[in-house]
């Protein structure tokens, strides 16, 4: 069968299938589709890109420009599955939505819906970690490898989802320290936050990964010193992902070496603490 009948399938699909991306049975193969997503509003790109700008922290750029999203990731998917990485093939590609192979179920349905043993869950993590970490080694980033974009086929991790793309404003390195950011606070996401493996997992990616990768990492994690008192001090009236980010802060502030710790954050928070409770004896 033609490019184009397959085409005609997915046309006649779209107009009842509104979900950004489902999956079809073609050809006795899984295959997904994935549509054009709308772009988030200007006064919101405006404000990402500011934030950025003052911040300099590699978290706060904004990965996804607009623009032909999916033509970028349609290329950066083909380069990637010539390099030889687990990708998906693009099977087809058009302006409003990509036709792709299936690489397996997302470390979030491991995480999540399945029966695996203990054993099972620490090899897909540890193969993770090693996967992402070879990306990097070859000077290759995700953008935005959260769990759910990252799938296990029992064989290899396998990388989905790349139509956000932050070296359009960031160098290779900000962009795998990205990564790596992103990567930890998804262990906290679907782990318990005393789950050994947790840095049994960071461990391996730091034993495989580019040491300045990770030395950038731990020194962005240091440079983000007015959030992190922040969030510590509001931990309990933070929803789930900002309670979560405190603990991957937390986990990576670990292996900063004391000396080097900013006590200027800490002295702030004190200051302002006894400030308030000065006042309120008055």
């Amino acid at each position: 069968m033609t490019d184009q009948t397959l085409a005609n399938y997915i046309d006649s699909l779209r107009s009842i299938r509104q979900e950004r991306s489902f999956s079809i049975l073609w050809q006795d193969n899984k295959v997904w589709v994935k549509q054009q997503e709308h772009a988030a509003p200007k006064w919101l790109q405006l404000a990402s890109h500011a934030i950025a700008a003052l911040s300099s922290n590699p978290l706060y750029f904004p990965s996804a420009e607009s623009g032909a999203p999916l033509e970028r990731e349609a290329v950066r998917l083909k380069l990637m599955h010539v390099k030889g990485f687990r990708v998906p093939e693009v099977l087809l590609a058009t302006p409003n939505y990509l036709v792709l192979s299936d690489v397996g179920p997302s470390l979030k349905y491991w995480l999540t819906k399945s029966t695996i043993s203990v054993n099972e869950r620490r090899h897909i993590l540890l193969e993770a970690a090693a996967a992402l970490a070879q990306l990097h080694q070859n000077r290759y980033w995700h953008g935005r490898p959260a769990l759910r974009d990252l799938c296990w086929d029992g064989k290899q991790i396998g990388f989905i989802d790349f139509e956000e793309d932050p070296h359009q404003m960031l160098s290779i390195d900000q962009c795998m320290v990205r990564d790596l950011l992103i990567f930890v606070h998804g262990l906290y996401r679907y782990l318990p936050t005393t789950d050994p493996l947790i840095v049994e997992v960071i461990n391996e990616y730091r034993r495989l990964a580019p040491e300045r990768v990770w030395r950038e990492g731990i020194k962005t994690v240091e440079q983000m010193w007015l959030i992190y008192p922040v969030l510590e001090l509001s931990h309990n009236l933070l929803g789930k992902d900002g309670k979560q980010a405190v603990m991957a802060l937390r986990q990576l502030r670990q292996y900063q070496s004391r000396s080097k710790r900013s006590k200027l954050p800490w002295l702030l928070i004190s200051a302002a603490l006894a400030y308030a409770l000065a006042d309120q004896f008055d």
